[in-house]
């Protein structure tokens, strides 16, 4: 039976949630980034405890949460322009929730999360990442995907998850 194959359209934090979410048996999933350098840009991005819970258990990537230097999120702190602390707003915890509020640099997720989905010590073949790879038009009823270069790539399943 040949693979199910997948191409998911962006190299960022979504596209290679997805393409974890996505990894199986029997599939051939290739991200294409239209970049070169593959490398997330930003500062902070936070997962809620609904999304940690996901990651760290059902995707099995407590480890590399880790190593992107997760912080937990207790809550906020309000202050007037004096500086004075006016008002404290806690989040719920752990217990509520069964996971935390964490708080990374986005390149320090994008990278745990890029290395998650090409290594092949998970379920499924590794990811392929393709890096030069601009999306010019996509056909979802053909499950074809063309780059800039004229080379048309086709799919059993498109994923859409180039950013905003």
């Amino acid at each position: 039976m040949p693979p199910f194959r997948i191409v998911i359209v962006g190299g960022g934090i979504a596209g290679f949630t997805a393409a974890i979410a996505l990894r199986g048996p029997n599939r051939q999933i290739t991200v294409l980034e239209q970049s070169r350098l593959n490398k997330e840009i930003g500062a902070l991005i936070s997962l809620q405890p609904n999304a940690s819970r996901i990651v760290e258990s059902t995707w099995g990537l407590k480890k590399e949460l880790a190593e992107a230097r997760a912080i937990v999120d207790e809550g906020f702190r309000v202050y007037n322009t004096d500086g004075v602390l006016v008002n404290t707003v806690p989040l719920l915890t752990k217990t509520e929730f069964g996971a935390d509020r964490l708080c990374f640099h986005r390149r320090d997720l994008h990278d745990q999360f890029k290395q998650a989905a090409v290594s092949p010590d998970r379920a499924g073949d590794p990811v392929t990442v393709r890096v030069a790879s601009r999306v010019v038009d996509c056909s979802p009823l053909d499950g074809t995907v063309t780059l800039e270069g004229g080379e048309v790539i086709t799919a059993d399943l498109i994923v859409a998850a180039d950013g905003m």
